[in-house]
């Protein structure tokens, strides 16, 4: 680095860094003067508002004034809710203003034109921009790494530039410690420094180094289904996350974080990512497990961890529905308080005079309406009749509604919502079983009643691999209308009867939906050797096109014993020496019964065990089984029970043993009491 450029590009640093300094304090004064005004006119209110209800006329006024004061109460919250984003971003910005540089020319009779590109966008007059935001389509250039000429696209038309000038950074607030000019994304300095960081318990954003094929699958034109698949570390989640950011830019005024579903594994790996989106000043969207989902639907029962559900029983439900003739026990009396309003009996009658519609959604929801109507006719005959069996005087029609839905408003809202619909002992005739899972009670539910979340607009499932079939119809069937994403990766399909990826292909393709597949196949996450070691695993054809970045690496350690007291000397050795170490040091089990042997034989200096439900700790040692690992990644790991056994020479062992091996970036130790598991028996 020349000093004199040093010295110019510190000189812009200290400019917008005082720059945002002067934003941040005129923000936060507004603020204030925007809280003292709102108080005021808060004051005012209570003063002179009057509060009369004598009569129709002054009632009327009263509600008028109300109105007036509440519009002007939501103007302040709306201009306040904006200076409070502002200032968020303007604190976000102080921490690093920007992470890169690019010059362009537009046209070879000008003079090129410098972007900074930051984790947010900020303009000193609302017109000119200090800082862009690196999800606005100019900041394409940077991250499609190829000098010279190249292009961005805005509103599908493509803006022709020469790229002459491709930059980052590495700041601490207004300090300028170096830059770089790079091209090759691969060999960026800023990826290499960000990569041989210690891993914490929380995921980081990788805004700074997006590499390009993890750009294209993060700026992708929508479409119905999108399907990534990337080997382990190519960094899947990573990219998940950035894309939803941007499509929250993108679609800024028209997408709101609940109309985003991100379906995840476990609670561990949810804690995991919940900052990454919060530190580019999104807000997570609806992050759901498949229990916490069969909770938000109201399914009254739970599976065990895992839905084994067979996609067959599914499209039994679906075929042999319209077919089945209701009997009594397909619905439940409708109650009040424990008291019957009406029988099963009489709801099947009702059912009954709808017989020309086959089971399913159009049937239940006309003779829902119909036993509304009756049940409201019923409620109100009764109420007016006097104890002495005398007419009492009529109400008001508006009256008599309210009284009713008040009085009887749950067994109302049952009938509405469809409650008196017997899932269960629908599901069981068609199924021939008394056994029926939450997949298939909540299946009959929907085809029964039509139940579905039509608001949403994205659906976001990360190591899809590890759904199976009957939960991804659920999903598609329950979320009509969104746009779904997946990723995975097939040889991290650590469970019997998951989907495959040909399996999504063929369901978009019998909906008639676009199904694109975007690979990533380059490991970020682990070092070579350890890349080398995990992608040794896979079939011929995929191990020739994975890479990975060069880095530094350690060649991981592979050891077996004859001797159980010399296999503990050695774990205990190698907990010890990692304890010392920066960052997180994971013990992976395969199962649960390998894991309790373990803690039995450490007694009182077992590690910390982390389960399903416990976030990670910032650093240390730890044991975990590997299902809650999938997805995490730490600095070393450690195989304790890499034996035939827990890694039998099998599709699903080896696919256990691949998905293990890749949670290392730094060092990792494979060790067995006994003989090695084939995989890496003469590695």
């Amino acid at each position: 680095m020349e000093k004199e450029e040093f010295d110019l590009e510190q000189n812009h640093l200290t400019k917008t860094y005082n720059k945002l300094l002067e934003m941040k304090k005129e923000l936060e004064e507004q603020i204030v003067a925007l809280d003292e005004k709102a108080s005021d006119e808060k004051n005012d209110i209570h003063d002179n508002i009057r509060l009369d209800y004598a009569d129709y006329e002054t009632t009327m006024e009263t509600l008028g004034e109300l109105e007036v004061w509440n519009r002007y109460i939501d103007t302040y919250n709306i201009e306040s809710n904006s200076l409070g984003k502002r200032l968020r971003t303007v604190n976000k910005l102080l921490e690093s203003p920007y992470f890169a540089k690019i010059t362009l020319q537009f046209d070879p009779s000008e003079e090129p034109e410098s972007y900074y590109i930051g984790r947010a966008a900020i303009s000193e007059n609302g017109y000119d921009q200090m800082v862009i935001d690196w999800r606005s389509p100019i900041a394409e250039v940077y991250y499609n790494q190829e000098n010279g000429q190249t292009h961005y696209t805005v509103d599908d038309r493509e803006i022709a530039v020469d790229l002459k000038l491709r930059r980052q950074f590495e700041l601490n607030k207004n300090e300028l410690i170096s830059y770089f000019d790079t091209q090759i994304a691969i060999e960026d300095p800023m990826l290499l420094q960000s990569l041989s960081q210690t891993r914490s318990d929380k995921m980081q954003a990788i805004t700074a180094t997006i590499q390009k094929e993890q750009n294209t699958v993060i700026r992708y034109p929508d479409v119905p289904v999108l399907l990534v698949n990337g080997i382990a570390g190519s960094g899947k989640t990573s990219v998940l996350l950035q894309r939803i950011a941007y499509l929250f830019y993108q679609k800024r005024n028209t997408l709101r974080p609940d109309q985003v579903c991100l379906l995840t594994l476990n609670p561990v790996f949810r804690d995991y990512i919940d900052n990454v989106l919060p530190d580019m000043g999104e807000t997570n969207p609806v992050t759901l497990t498949w229990q916490e989902f069969l909770e938000m639907v109201h399914v009254p029962f739970t599976d065990s961890e895992f839905d084994f559900t067979e996609a067959e029983n599914l499209e039994k439900i679906h075929n042999e529905l319209p077919t089945l003739t209701p009997e009594a026990d397909d619905f439940f009396d409708i109650t009040q308080k424990e008291n019957l309003i009406m029988s099963k009996n009489e709801v099947l009658s009702v059912i009954n005079q709808f017989r020309r519609f086959p089971m399913g959604v159009r049937l239940i929801q006309t003779a829902s309406d119909e036993l509304e109507h009756i049940a409201k006719n019923s409620l109100r005959k009764n109420s007016n009749n006097n104890e002495d069996g005398s007419n009492s005087v009529a109400k008001s029609d508006s009256a008599e509604e309210n009284r009713i839905e008040n009085d009887f408003g749950g067994a109302l809202r049952d009938i509405k919502r469809c409650s008196f619909v017997n899932a269960m002992h629908i599901a069981q005739r068609i199924l021939g079983k008394t056994d029926i899972s939450a997949a298939e009670w909540f299946y009959t539910k929907m085809e029964l009643t039509g139940i579905c979340d039509r608001n949403m607009k994205y659906v976001m499932i990360d190591e899809v691999q590890d759904y199976t079939k009957a939960q991804m119809m659920i999903f598609k069937k329950y979320f009509p209308n969104a746009r779904f994403m997946l990723l995975g990766d097939e040889f991290q399909s650590i469970r019997k009867g998951t989907i495959t990826f040909a399996e999504i292909e063929a369901m978009a393709k019998e909906d008639k939906k676009s199904f694109v597949e975007l690979p990533l196949m380059t490991s970020y996450r682990s070092s070579p050797e350890i890349t080398d070691m995990f992608a040794s695993i896979l079939p011929e054809e995929k191990k020739m096109m994975v890479s990975s970045v060069k880095r530094p690496g350690e060649k991981t350690l592979i050891k077996s014993f004859d001797s159980e007291d010399d296999y503990y000397t050695e774990l205990k050795k190698l907990i010890k020496k990692y304890d010392k170490k920066e960052g997180l040091t994971a013990i992976i089990c395969r199962n649960e019964e390998n894991l309790e042997k373990l803690i039995a034989a450490f007694g009182k200096k077992a590690p910390q065990v982390i389960s399903g439900h416990d976030a990670l700790p910032q650093s240390g040692v730890f044991l975990i089984e590997l299902t809650f690992a999938k997805g995490l990644e730490f600095d070393n790991v450690i195989l304790p029970d890499a034996g035939p056994d827990s890694y039998p020479d099998d599709e699903l062992g080896n696919h256990c043993l691949y998905t293990a091996m890749s949670r290392a970036t730094q060092h990792l130790a494979i060790l067995s009491n006994g003989e090695l598991a084939p995989k890496v028996a003469n590695k």
